[in-house]
């Protein structure tokens, strides 16, 4: 029987991390007085100010206690000013908590804007904003928070006003336009972030053509969003991302550099060019299964990529997917429903056709039903390379226990066995939301098939 390693995650929220003294990092105790030394003491301010500068917002805030000295230092900080609060937002989501939205966002708003109007330094990292914030109420506030962080010479600037579900029923999205653009430079930006923002292709189309240095660039969740083709190539762009800008049609550009691209959304003319640096691709969505049905849409580079993802959990294949070879390939995350064509068939297939894959990620959505008797299928060919294999959602059902036990048999060179009993879109989410019986269920099934593992292969329970 393998060795067995369970780990039981959990997510600490930010807020309870920021609560460590930063005392202790700056204080020494004197062992022959036995009163507390100031280490830091005889640093000029400019020292001072680029350790802060390397701390949370939160904790360089909290420094402020130390000493008179130490009061305003944080103000120049040249590092990041995260203002996340997303954790609350999905927290009141959770608990149901609708009517808290407006005193959370009047509360949000105003602990950014004071700490905006105590900053001091002269330029800054990162600005980050993460809470569903209304433009009815607050545009002007928005507004002021993306001039500050031009004015600033910005180089990551994220704005994240994603909506909850309950929320989205009475938030209005900010609309970003090229008029307001107009009047600061944008040549400091090295990643853009845009979620839940308003944004045609046109304002996109100047952002990028005035965006010299710009290497990162996510848009998602705009309905604005409809044709994109930049004037020219983008030489210094290497990850690009849109997600879930359902109305996008046309998408066209030119950068040589690109090392990563996701696209989740509907079926559209996506053209990326020559882009011979590319080692990694996602896609979900209707795009996703549409490249599975027909392989002739699959663009060439995707031959090229060492990461692949793919959710397929829209659609039920009435067939086995039939993929074409990818020599290149050596991570692979599939993301399928366990019903319809089995996914043990659509899992041989796409492992039949990466024959140097080294690790294969299988998330399965809504699994159901008894395990009944198990089958466990041999093919003609081992896999060679699998080194690594996770199962996300496993309950210990017919489906999932056949799909872990084959991998089991058919993979010569495997040495990890990670089996995930968690909400299969656990990892983007701050809690699990599966039931706990289902969880104890699926525990005690996979210590079942750990009495099946080799000794030379490790099982690790999530």
């Amino acid at each position: 029987m393998a060795k067995t390693v369970t780990v039981q995650p959990g997510y600490e929220s930010p807020l309870l991390k920021a609560n460590h003294s930063p005392n202790q990092k700056l204080l020494k105790c004197n062992k022959k007085n036995d009163f507390p030394e100031d280490l830091f003491g005889k640093l000029p301010d400019e020292i001072l100010v680029s350790i802060v500068s390397l701390v949370t917002l939160k904790e360089a805030a909290r420094t402020s206690v130390l000493s008179h000295r130490w009061r305003y230092l944080w103000t120049f900080t040249t590092g990041s000013l995260d203002f996340d609060d997303s954790l609350l937002l999905w927290l009141m989501e959770y608990r149901k908590v609708i009517n808290s939205y407006s005193e959370e966002s009047d509360r949000f708003v105003r602990w950014v804007n004071e700490v905006l109007k105590l900053h001091r330094g002269p330029t800054i990292d990162e600005f980050k904003v993460c809470f569903s914030v209304n433009e009815k109420h607050f545009k002007l506030d928005i507004e002021n928070w993306i001039r500050f962080s031009l004015r600033k010479k910005v180089k990551r600037l994220v704005l994240d006003l994603a909506h909850t579900r309950e929320s989205i029923r009475v938030i209005r999205q900010y609309t970003l336009t090229d008029q307001f653009l107009r009047s600061y430079h944008l040549d400091s930006l090295t990643t853009l972030c845009l979620n839940s923002v308003q944004v045609t292709g046109e304002v996109l189309e100047y952002v990028l053509s005035n965006c010299p240095f710009l290497e990162v660039l996510r848009v998602e969740a705009t309905e604005s969003l409809v044709n994109l083709k930049p004037s020219g190539p983008l030489p210094k762009l290497k990850h690009l991302e849109i997600i879930h800008c359902f109305k996008l049609e046309n998408f066209e550009i030119s950068a040589l550099n690109l090392v990563s691209f996701k696209y989740y959304g509907h079926v559209a003319r996506i053209l990326l060019g020559d882009v011979p640096n590319i080692v990694e691709a996602s896609y979900s969505c209707e795009y996703a299964c549409s490249l599975v049905t027909n392989c002739s849409q699959i663009p060439s580079f995707l031959f090229q990529v060492e990461t692949l993802s793919l959710d397929l959990s829209l659609r039920l294949f009435e067939d086995t997917p039939r993929f074409p070879i990818f020599r290149n390939l050596r991570q692979l995350t599939l993301t399928l429903v366990a019903s319809g064509v089995e996914p043990l068939l659509c899992c041989t297939s796409v492992l039949e056709a990466s024959p140097f894959l080294h690790r294969f990620v299988v998330k399965l959505t809504y699994l159901d039903g008894p395990a009944g008797e198990l089958k466990v299928l041999k093919v003609e060919h081992p896999h060679q390379f699998l080194s690594v294999f996770e199962l996300r959602g496993f309950l210990g059902c017919k489906i999932d226990m056949e799909l872990a036990l084959y991998i089991l048999s058919n993979a010569v060179s495997l040495q990890k066995i990670i089996i995930d009993t968690r909400d299969p879109y656990a990892e983007d989410m701050f809690w699990d939301e599966r039931d706990p019986r289902l969880k104890e269920w699926g525990t005690a099934r996979a210590r079942e098939l750990a009495t099946r593992v080799p000794p030379c292969v490790e099982l690790m329970l999530l």
